[in-house]
């Protein structure tokens, strides 16, 4: 297994992250808005300072103040504001009315420029105002050192912070990941503690236990399963070998050894059949025994396997009937299979009916569909019916094994009856007989 980073490091890394990412952004929207502001300000100011001057020149040349006086008058204007001095005003002609000396150009990076042209006494002047970005940057420039020094301490607080919550928050995973490690095949029925949060632990806790009860009836099924069918095998083996060891023991006739033959030839289809059914049913609870579905008609296929089956009825002197409707029967399913269910179900017939008895088998195509198969046998006493579809369950052990089953044949149909959707289901009454029904999803249309 390949060693890699915690759940808890990987998400206090993202956490981390993000929260970088944030700040990054963060830190660059404040940046730009407050600069924004700043520059905002300033640019007010200065356009405070031209309307003022601009009032003042208004003023006085609206009293016909001389051009000396005027520019007295924006003096005293500028004395009286911070940077007043950095007013400019020109006339028509672009010659300088205030102030009259020459100022030094200032560096266009180290100053904000504002410009506004009016009209005085219908001439045309254009106003001047200049001020220092020194406030701007003194102020930004504390502003990044701050940033650049409660960022990364901000970082290291949350990140350690993110860590401590991530780990206290998984502990109950870590304490659910203990508790299953001490889980293993000789206890499969513990199960893990779930706590009453509400959440996903709860849900996660839950989770397990579901699958390990799944897990545990799955691993009982097999158990028993293995064990019924080590039964099952050992059986027929011993009876091959014991007849084999018999008839070498000592020298017999031909007629002797054709017996002895006969029975291991008996036992050997007996195993064959039993191992088929073995290989079907395993196949079915891997879930690889695929079977392609189409629809068909039930009247030509129920007749087909009651001719078969009337081929082993007269050799036991048993009769069967078939009730058969007059009109196609369709429904959704797999011929070779349904085959096979219904030959399972006519077989346990044949097995367990003394001889002059009867069998009926019935079509009914109103309503859900569903095929009947009846007999006139034995029957199945009320306490043991309800497991006559349990894999290798016999009613009577003996009686069955003579008459060569396995105990398989209707756990095989009802896996087939299942695969269709269908249900299976039987009624019995010691010494009356069994009816088995298969009803089918839906109706015939």
């Amino acid at each position: 297994m390949k060693g890699g980073l915690s759940i808890r490091l990987r998400l206090s890394l993202w956490y981390s992250g993000v929260l970088l990412a944030g700040l990054a952004l963060f830190g660059l929207i404040l940046w730009i808005s407050v600069r924004q502001s700043l520059m905002t300000s300033l640019d007010e100011t200065l356009d405070q300072r031209i309307r003022g001057a601009i009032t003042v020149f208004e003023e006085e040349t609206r009293q016909g103040s001389t051009a000396a006086t005027i520019r007295e008058e924006l003096g005293e204007y500028a004395d009286s504001i911070p940077e007043g001095r950095l007013l400019k005003v020109t006339g028509p002609d672009g010659q300088r009315v205030f102030p009259l000396e020459s100022v030094p150009p200032l560096p266009r990076h180290g100053y904000r420029f504002r410009r506004k042209t009016d009209y005085v006494a219908g001439r045309r002047y254009e106003f001047y105002a200049a001020g220092s970005l020194d406030g701007v940057e003194n102020l930004m420039g504390s502003l990044r050192w701050l940033m650049l020094w409660t960022a990364p301490l901000t970082l290291l607080a949350a990140s350690l912070g993110g860590y401590w919550i991530s780990r206290r928050a998984l502990a109950p995973v870590d304490a659910l990941t203990t508790a299953a490690r001490t889980i293993g095949i000789g206890n499969l029925s513990s199960r893990l503690a779930v706590p009453a949060t509400g959440d996903e632990l709860e849900r996660l806790a839950a989770t397990w236990n579901q699958m390990l009860e799944r897990l545990e009836s799955a691993v009982h099924r097999l158990t028993q399963f293995t064990a019924d069918a080590s039964h099952e095998l050992r059986t027929p083996i011993a009876l091959m070998r014991t007849s084999a060891e018999i008839a070498l023991r000592r020298p017999r006739t031909a007629e002797d050894y054709r017996e002895s033959l006969q029975q291991i030839m008996d036992e050997a289809e007996r195993t064959s059949r039993l191992v088929d059914d073995l290989l079907t049913l395993s196949r079915a609870d891997a879930g690889r025994a695929q079977l392609s579905i189409e629809r068909l008609d039930l009247v030509p296929l129920v007749s087909e396997v009651c001719e078969q089956g009337r081929m082993l009825a007269s050799s036991r002197g048993l009769e069967i009937d078939v009730d058969l409707p007059g009109r196609p029967v369709e429904v959704e399913g797999n011929a070779p299979a349904l085959r096979r269910l219904l030959f399972i179900l006519l077989d346990n017939a044949l097995k367990y009916t003394q001889p002059g008895g009867n069998i009926t088998v019935s079509v009914s195509g109103s309503g859900p569909v569903t095929v009947s198969v009846s007999d006139t046998g034995v029957g199945i006493a009320a306490d043991v019916l309800p497991h006559v579809f349990e894999r290798f369950f016999r009613a009577d052990p003996s009686r069955q094994r003579d008459a060569g089953g396995s105990g398989l044949g209707l756990s095989i149909a009802k896996w087939i009856a299942e695969r269709h959707h269908a249900t299976i289901d039987a009624e019995s009454a010691v010494k009356q007989g069994s009816t088995f029904h298969v009803r089918f999803p839906g109706s015939n249309c």
